[in-house]
């Protein structure tokens, strides 16, 4: 009754031993990421050069092409993950044109291989922007937005939407795609955790996309909310508070792009 018990713990070894771990991680990703590069660039020689390549070679060499691609593009995300994790908030903040790079990561979604028959709705404020980091912003957007594309099917639907209300600035994605189970959700922002592993490793998916759009979002300031439903789709949208937003904004009708 009115008592209160006040626990003190030195965690001085632990936030040692999560240095280490994360010093680790960035040196031993930028070490494989020179050899990474001369494998990939002979096997890329070797595979365009079919004719002088024995028929029993072709498929070994495909496969090891397709394995050094997804190998790079996880020391890429590691090394993306160790710089984020340096700091937990941008130092120099500067408006971003966010309209201009939602415009930009369609144009490269639908240029993505065996992925162009998706339907795009996009509803953009054009007149919204918000001070951040323009190439931590582009990689955590487009992270979400390719994920997407990779969880739908040909011809579904994804709507992109950039808009503001009284609580602060939003991105969001909306597919209708084949969804998340409840009991998941919770967990994907951890590094590494699939959903689906099997189907993510065929699609090339390192398992850290959802990781570092979460830094990101920390180092805004900014909160990731995700809705899914199995069967019906998912939405991933991040959420900016007011403070976020540059200064002196005209109010506009939303300009909508499909």
């Amino acid at each position: 009754n009115n008592q209160r018990l006040f626990v003190a713990r030195d965690i001085t070894q632990l936030h040692r031993t999560n240095r280490i771990r994360s010093d680790f991680v960035a040196n031993v990703s930028h070490e494989l990421k020179t050899p990474i590069t001369v494998l990939r660039s002979y096997l890329e020689t070797m595979s365009g050069q079919q004719e002088l390549c024995p028929p029993t070679w072709k498929n070994g060499l495909q496969q090891m092409l397709d394995h050094v691609k997804r190998m790079q593009n996880v020391v890429e995300d590691l090394l993306t993950l160790s710089k984020l994790e340096q700091s937990n908030h941008v130092e120099e903040r500067k408006p971003v044109v966010v309209s201009a790079m939602i415009t930009d990561i369609h144009r490269l979604a639908k240029n993505l291989e065996d992925h162009s028959e998706h339907i795009f709705v996009l509803e953009i404020d054009t007149n919204l922007e918000i001070l951040g980091s323009t190439n931590e912003l582009f990689s955590c957007f487009s992270n979400l937005v390719f994920n997407a594309i990779h969880y739908t099917e040909a011809r579904g639907v994804i709507e992109i939407n950039w808009y503001r209300d009284e609580s602060g600035a939003h991105f969001s994605v909306t597919d209708n795609g084949q969804g998340i189970p409840a009991e998941k959700i919770p967990r994907l922002t951890e590094r590494f955790y699939r959903v689906d592993r099997a189907r993510t490793r065929a699609l090339g998916g390192t398992g850290l996309g959802l990781a570092v759009v979460n830094h990101v979002l920390t180092r805004h300031d900014a909160t990731l909310y995700i809705e899914s439903e199995v069967g019906v789709g998912s939405t991933f949208r991040c959420d900016f508070p007011l403070e976020s937003m540059s200064n002196n904004q005209p109010d506009s009708a939303n300009d909508r792009t499909a």
